[in-house]
């Protein structure tokens, strides 16, 4: 079935690139994470996606990591239901090989190496890029996968409220509520938001070690601001702010701490100040001061006492960006410092704190059907010294329909705090993982039908594992292998007779390099297969999601079964201002796993009521 279904995916990216329909589709939107300048979609190089808020409410997914799931390139490995630890794997690359950005600020952990972006709220997010391949030369250290960007709502137009409600099965209860617009040369939003979920239990399978039949639920408060005062068109200054406070219940890890209540308190927050300035007809300036914070404790309750863990990552980030438009191209100039620290209690790690000096330099020109970008950029670690990444890509306009490209970059990860120092597992000799990144694609837009081909090969070097020592596992981290990420992704989006696809396909083989194995929860083939239509008030669609066998080990002996997915989902426009949303995920109950022994929903249904303005 799985094979089938991605089939049509593919065939239908075929046929529809043919297909000359007079409807129109939105798709010239403004792209900044594929370059760090604004830029047209139809002038990107970077293999990009983009989901916008319209997408969002209509579609009516509860959580990001639904959203992100039906996106090219990405698979998604969760333990346990909503609210639970998760990974993002982008072109089949590690979690800490994809970074993710809110608002441009790191709120990642220093230990993990991960951002939990479960706890990263919908109802906060106007939109998101999606940027698949590596980006260190953009961004830094740990962006060999892709980078993930999330914008948070900002304030303009007429000043309006907003408001939300719905209700589900497993006990979701979601509710939202803010304001948002500009009034004079003030623009300003205000949203907040809770979720509920009863959930299942996190460990589905009996006969594993932290298996516990109680129900595990997760329970979130949110809040974001944003203020920014205008001076005339050409100058700004302004400060947000983003607080998501989760509490997620879960099972132990052994059969010991199975037998207590297990919770994690995790709040993310971010704090951002910025002024930018166009001071000239051609120079524009960007500095930013910003704060992200990771504070997770961790609880276990148990019949005399309770014991808790903590660990607090704050990273401390300052740029001062430059735009420079000339006859010669388009020059982007950076000074970056981020200090990061992380403090864990009871057990202090021998080493805490580090400091990222990094300098950046881009150009990008079109010459007549040419079109070339290129990036360079230098981060001082302070514990592992100089590193240098750059990446070069090139665009040819065969036709004004068709589209050729080419791209080459490099990229690298540092290790974690706890891969480098926690006790029985940490080695302090680990070097930083590095990659190289090959890949050639094909484009074909004719305004109302877009479809992309993507072939990339990426080779990391250094990979840092727990290698296997004969029967036993050695717990020290250690550079080993070496991963070789390679495939094909195709996508489309468009419309034909009325109804708006979107369809995606990933044929990959993300293995270890020296076994051939292929590496821990990444299928070969994964891809999604949407429509919709609108009719009078009413929009209704579907979703299919395909996914090929996975392995939960490195040595593929733990297999994890192939499944197919269909979701249902209809939006009711009662007037201007109300909206009524309902979603059904996994239609046909189909029961499978992300992660092996964590269990997944079932068929689910969510219901939701909208007050605000239609798009």
């Amino acid at each position: 079935m799985f094979r089938y279904s991605l089939g049509n995916i593919a065939l239908a990216s075929i046929f529809f690139s043919t297909y000359v329909n007079a409807a129109e589709i939105k798709l010239e939107d403004t792209v900044v994470t594929a370059s760090r300048t604004e830029q047209k979609s139809s002038e990107v190089l970077g293999d990009v996606s983009i989901i916008t808020e319209e997408q969002i409410q209509k579609a009516g997914q509860t959580t990001l990591l639904e959203l992100l799931n039906q996106q090219p390139g990405i698979e998604i490995a969760s333990n346990g239901g909503v609210g639970k630890s998760s990974d993002i794997f982008i072109r089949g690359a590690n979690p800490t090989h994809t970074l993710i950005l809110v608002d441009g600020v790191r709120v990642s952990s220093a230990t993990t190496g991960t951002t939990a972006i479960q706890h990263i709220p919908l109802s906060q997010i106007e939109r998101v890029e999606i940027l698949r391949g590596p980006a260190s030369s953009l961004y830094g250290a740990d962006a060999i996968g892709g980078v993930i960007q999330i914008f948070t709502k900002q304030g303009k137009g007429t000043p309006r409220f907003n408001a939300s409600v719905g209700l589900g099965t497993y006990g979701t209860a979601i509710g939202e509520a803010g304001v948002s617009g500009r009034i004079g040369n003030t623009s300003y939003s205000l949203q907040g938001g809770m979720t509920h979920v009863h959930g299942i239990s996190a460990v589905r399978n009996k006969n594993a070690p932290g298996y516990n039949k109680d129900i595990d639920g997760y329970r979130n408060q949110n809040i974001a601001a944003k203020l920014t005062q205008h001076f005339g068109e050409n100058h700004e200054i302004g400060f947000g702010i983003l607080i998501s406070d989760g509490r997620n219940f879960n099972d132990g890890t052994s059969a010991t701490t199975a037998r207590y209540d297990q919770y994690i308190d995790q709040t993310l927050s971010t704090y951002t100040v910025h002024s930018k300035n166009r001071f000239t007809d051609y120079w524009t300036s960007l500095v930013t001061f910003s704060r992200g914070i990771d504070d997770l404790t961790s609880y276990s309750k148990q019949p005399t006492r309770t014991t808790s863990n903590s660990i607090k990552t704050t990273q401390d980030q300052y740029l001062w960006q430059n735009t420079l438009n000339t006859s010669w191209g388009t020059f982007n100039l950076g000074i970056e410092r981020r200090e990061q620290k992380a403090e864990t209690v009871p057990n202090a790690l021998p080493e805490d704190q580090r400091n990222i000096q990094s300098y950046l330099v881009g150009w990008q020109k079109r010459f007549d059907k040419h079109n070339v970008q290129v990036n360079l950029r230098n981060d001082d670690n302070s514990q592992f010294g100089n590193k240098t990444t750059g990446s070069v890509a090139y665009a040819y306009e065969i036709t004004p329909r068709w589209k050729a490209n080419a791209a080459y970059g490099t990229a690298f990860a540092a290790p974690t705090f706890n891969q480098l120092y926690y006790p029985n597992f940490g080695n302090p000799n680990l070097k930083p993982e590095e990659s190289r990144n090959k890949e050639i694609g094909l484009k074909y837009d004719n305004g109302n039908h877009h479809v992309a081909a993507t072939y990339y090969l990426n080779e990391v070097d250094n990979l840092i594992i727990n290698p296997r020592t004969g029967n036993n596992f050695t717990n020290v981290a250690q550079n080993v292998n070496q991963a070789r990420l390679s495939g094909l992704t195709l996508s489309y989006q468009g419309i034909l007779a009325g109804f708006n696809i979107r369809a995606n396909g990933d044929f990959q083989r993300p293995e270890d390099a020296d076994t051939g194995n292929l590496l821990p929860r990444r299928a070969k083939e994964h891809g999604t297969f949407a429509v919709s239509k609108r009719i009078h008030d009413w929009e209704m669609g579907s979703e299919i999601e395909s996914s090929s066998h996975r392995y939960n080990d490195t040595s593929n002996t733990v297999r994890m079964a192939g499944y197919t997915l269909v979701n249902l989902y209809t939006n009711y426009r009662i007037n201007d201002d109300w909206s009524l949303n309902a979603r059904i995920n996994n239609l046909f109950d189909r029961k499978y796993e992300l992660a092996k022994d964590y269990g997944t929903f079932g068929a689910n249904l969510f219901v939701s009521v909208r007050y605000g303005p239609a798009f």
